[in-house]
């Protein structure tokens, strides 16, 4: 069960890999990507347990960019 305790042990896999589509997509560094993901509004909603931004997939995270 993810609970807010929790939620941060699941965030690595899922930011690399919504970092590696950002780049691929918007033809941008891999550290270019990552900046972008960590101060957009996606990226505070899946910190937060309670918005279950976690479910979705890396695809459905880089598309709300």
């Amino acid at each position: 069960m993810i609970t807010q305790a929790n939620i941060r042990s699941i965030l690595p896999g899922k930011i690399a890999n919504v970092a590696m589509l950002l780049s691929k997509r918007k033809g941008i560094s891999g550290m270019d990507a990552l900046r972008l993901f960590y101060f957009s509004d996606v990226y505070n909603k899946l910190e937060r347990e309670e918005t279950k931004y976690w479910w979705q997939s890396p695809e459905q995270l880089a598309g709300l960019i």
